[in-house]
């Protein structure tokens, strides 16, 4: 009996792996498919574009998302080890021109008739000194997540300058989160809702970067069927990455 019981739970430890790693593949590759849309998108549209300026557009934003999907790949490799940090490179930039480039890609995620997407860039020009392409992938990582739950209404995606620093936002009038729920999304492969894919490692991924960043990370909501807001806050000049 004893010889039984152990069998089972090792079986069921070997069907839950199993389900694990389906998981994890399925939401890689809805990470990665991101970016690869967006770098096929623009460069269909390259033979087309009349002006050499937009040209020059489309050609900043496939490079933007090649180095997006080359550090989602390396952030797969290092989820594999979890001895290993996140890297940040931080750099001087116009985050405005940033922003509005990150939204061009976002906007093709959501597609679906009934939602709307708001963008808002409430200044002209914004210096600051950050690694661009890890706030591009929580941003991404934020509206993927509302697409999933939202079918009407909208999702608004923004930045402002906050406590010396810099308060990103992604809104949406989806499904919302349980308040008991809302600690737990940033874990690894969370379920909210039986009917709707998880959140994989994007949540997860997030949260490391906002450590890494000395930054914040969090999600508010009133509850099921009151939307969401995922939020993080770093530093608006980033020098120096703890290892």
């Amino acid at each position: 009996m004893e010889a039984q019981r152990k069998l089972k739970e090792e079986t069921k430890r070997a069907e839950d792996s199993g389900k694990m790693k389906s998981a994890f593949l399925a939401n890689m590759t809805h990470e990665i498919r991101t970016p690869l849309n967006a770098i096929v998108g623009f460069s269909d549209l390259l033979p087309v574009v009349d002006t050499n300026e937009e040209r020059m557009n489309f050609i900043r934003i496939i490079r933007n998302n090649c180095d997006m999907l080359m550090r989602l790949i390396n952030d797969i490799l290092e989820a594999s080890n979890m001895g290993q940090a996140l890297a940040i490179k931080p750099e001087p930039c116009d985050f405005a021109q940033v922003f509005d480039d990150i939204c061009q890609t976002l906007a093709q995620r959501v597609q679906e008739p009934g939602v709307e997407f708001i963008k808002d860039n409430p200044y002209a020009s914004f210096p600051a000194t950050l690694d661009k392409g890890r706030i591009q992938q929580v941003l991404t990582n934020f509206v993927t997540n509302a697409v999933k739950y939202t079918h009407q209404g909208h999702i608004k995606v923004g930045y402002r300058e906050e406590q010396e620093g810099i308060y990103f936002y992604c809104e949406d009038t989806g499904a919302g989160i349980p308040k008991e729920k809302q600690a737990s999304v940033f874990e690894r492969f969370v379920k909210l809702n039986d009917f709707v894919q998880g959140t994989g490692l994007g949540l997860s991924i997030c949260q490391a970067i906002a450590d890494r960043c000395g930054g914040r990370i969090g999600v508010t909501s009133e509850g099921e069927g009151h939307g969401s807001t995922f939020w993080l806050w770093t530093p608006r000049e980033i020098t120096e990455v703890r290892s």
